[in-house]
């Protein structure tokens, strides 16, 4: 049986860097709520599917890192991860740098199940910005 830590993992090593968006259903419950989800993206597992979509469609060349994955005993599991990419598309406004970006972020997931079923988090997006701003 999978812990929860694996469960995340999984989520960030099929869905959102190797794009296998159909794992999702696998991974996330259908009562699915994301507590901090970005501008427009609704807070539920479609929600992080369309995110996955825009992710994978917007940055190339994906590398992810895990800083730290930290299981906790009620299920939660915080993960710390950085992303390095190329941006080749348009996310959330900004029109692609063409350039090596670096995002960082910092994620509380919650398992039941199994699943994931809860998500806050915060994603910093800020070298992104800076390169899609000075083109």
């Amino acid at each position: 049986m999978s812990t929860p830590a694996d469960v995340v993992r999984r989520l960030s090593d099929e869905v959102f860097m190797a794009g296998n968006l159909g794992a999702l259903d696998e991974l996330v419950s259908s009562s699915f709520v994301s507590h901090d989800p970005p501008p427009g993206v609704a807070p539920t597992r479609d929600g992080l599917r369309d995110l996955a979509r825009m992710v994978t469609t917007a940055f190339a060349t994906r590398a992810f890192e895990y800083d730290e994955i930290v299981p906790l005993t009620d299920g939660r599991v915080v993960e710390n991860w950085a992303m390095t990419a190329s941006h080749v598309g348009e996310l959330f406004g900004l029109p692609p740098s063409g350039q090596s970006v670096r995002v960082r972020g910092m994620e509380i997931w919650r398992c039941e199940n199994g699943r994931i079923v809860e998500h806050w988090g915060a994603v910093d997006m800020g070298d992104v910005v800076q390169k899609a701003s000075a083109r």
